[in-house]
């Protein structure tokens, strides 16, 4: 299923799954009836949609004790990408734009998602602490620390917010490589198509160091390690960037 087609199938489908979760996370509150329809859209998507996820790794995560997932960003199809390729599903740190129409603000809600306005330094160190205690309280959570969708397919600096959370949380980390989907929907694009994708779960991180220093080396562990899994090149920081348009 191919351009224009497979958007609106996107959309549709997307709405219909967002109705039946709400409808399940009235039924049972404990929300995994919720989560099992979240992996149920993301494979369904991704199958109909011609996306085709190859995923491996991961068989040194227990993936039975709350976790926060680290993946790259390349396209809004990173996210049912991971509800098809993660063995479990996960709530997400989301922005808030995400979060603008009722019914799905609704689904994600019930998934145990939270919403961060990135504009709002106060507002996102609030969201950063009730994400840390929803894990704490055994859900995990996945982010995209590069907080956006990488527009050259690079993989660009990882905010700080997100080491705060896993400092906050004391639970491991583990990073996962997602390449391909930038070819089926990239962030400029609006015509879903077919794609090889791979998606490369790496061994956790104990985010074992404090304070500043801690967080900036936890930070550099990860980056490295999103780069070696998903095989994109990392983009230059924004001090290197600057050097190179003074040279």
């Amino acid at each position: 299923m191919l351009g224009a087609l497979g958007t609106a199938f996107c959309l549709t489908f997307t709405l219909l799954m967002s109705e039946a979760a709400v409808a399940s996370s009235l039924l049972d509150r404990s929300g995994a009836t919720t989560r099992r329809f979240a992996r149920f859209w993301g494979t369904t998507l991704c199958r109909t949609c011609g996306i085709r996820v190859a995923a491996r790794g991961g068989e040194r995560v227990d993936w039975e004790r709350p976790l926060i997932v680290m993946a790259n960003h390349q396209s809004y199809v990173d996210i049912p990408v991971l509800y098809a390729a993660l063995p479990v599903p996960f709530g997400m740190l989301a922005k808030r734009e995400l979060f603008r129409l009722p019914l799905f603000s609704a689904a994600m809600r019930s998934m145990r998602c939270v919403s961060i306005d990135r504009k709002n330094r106060r507002q996102s160190f609030e969201s950063l602490r009730q994400a840390a205690e929803q894990v704490q309280r055994g859900s995990s959570i996945v982010i995209f620390p590069e907080g956006t969708r990488s527009a050259d397919g690079r993989i660009h600096e990882l905010k700080k917010g997100p080491f705060y959370l896993a400092e906050m949380a004391s639970v491991p980390i583990v990073p996962v490589g997602i390449k391909g989907t930038r070819n089926a929907l990239p962030k400029d694009g609006v015509l879903v198509h077919s794609a090889e994708v791979d998606v490369t779960i790496g061994d956790p991180i104990d985010p074992d160091k404090k304070g500043h220093g801690g967080r900036d080396r936890l930070r550099a562990e990860v980056h490295a390690a999103l780069v070696e899994l998903s095989g994109l090149a990392a983009a230059p920081a924004q001090g290197e960037v600057l050097d190179d348009a003074r040279g």
